[in-house]
């Protein structure tokens, strides 16, 4: 991969690289794709149900993980996009 041009193609404030391209031979996410709201919701009551997360120990993660739930996600922007790479559509991206 000498002479890949390496794009990181995601980043937020807390990840700084979340996805990256390399035109024609890889393309990761860091994201789940599927991942909506509800889900995301369930995640955690499933989390606590289980012990996986405290919900006193964790609160502070709990709290923020309901309170972004609904934030828009681009699972299917994503995925449109991995299905491009798959089919040799980004070949001039």
């Amino acid at each position: 991969l000498d002479d890949a041009d390496i794009h990181v193609w995601g980043s937020s404030a807390t990840t700084e690289v979340q996805g990256v391209y390399i035109r024609g031979r890889m393309f990761t996410t860091q994201g789940h794709l599927g991942f909506d709201e509800d889900m995301v919701r369930r995640q955690v009551e499933l989390r606590i149900e289980s012990g996986g997360i405290d919900r006193v120990e964790d609160a502070e993660e709990v709290r923020s993980a309901w309170d972004t739930a609904e934030w828009e996600h681009d699972g299917v922007l994503v995925a449109g996009a991995i299905l491009r790479f798959f089919h040799g559509e980004d070949d001039e991206v």
